[in-house]
């Protein structure tokens, strides 16, 4: 019972981490400059994380297996765009990339539009995650 807990507690630190720097990284990610709205959403995403999420896994592990890991990407996007729902104030809008030139190599400005900023926030949650050695 008290590993549980700690896990839990770690689950929700490694969250505020992650959430924190995923709004620090991407301009389309707000939870307005409130502490409490970004504890809140990392409380969602941990419990998110500790119960849901290993659920899903479980049910869809066959599906998952034929996909090569399709929808274990897809189960993570749905858990980090159900935070935005079950906490409004946390928040996905399109916004615009500059660009980028280093050297011979150029990425153009571009408008990135709600949905895709929900995918590159979960790829960059996942990374910090996986940075702290959580799955």
């Amino acid at each position: 019972m008290i590993t549980s807990v700690f896990t839990l507690l770690r689950n929700i630190v490694a969250s505020a981490v992650a959430l924190f720097a995923v709004t620090w990284l991407i301009p389309g990610i707000s939870y307005g400059s409130d502490v409490r709205v970004l504890i809140a959403a990392a409380l969602v995403f941990a419990l998110f994380q500790t119960i849901v999420k290993p659920i899903l896994g479980f049910i869809a592990a066959p599906v998952n297996f034929l996909t090569l890991g399709l929808v274990s990407v897809l189960i993570n996007i749905g858990l980090f765009y159900g935070v935005s729902y079950l906490v409004p104030a946390f928040s996905f809008s399109s916004f615009e990339f500059a660009g980028l030139a280093v050297g011979e190599f150029a990425v153009p400005a571009v408008l990135v539009p709600e949905y895709a900023t929900v995918v590159l926030g979960s790829f960059a949650v996942s990374l910090v995650f996986a940075f702290f050695g959580k799955s």
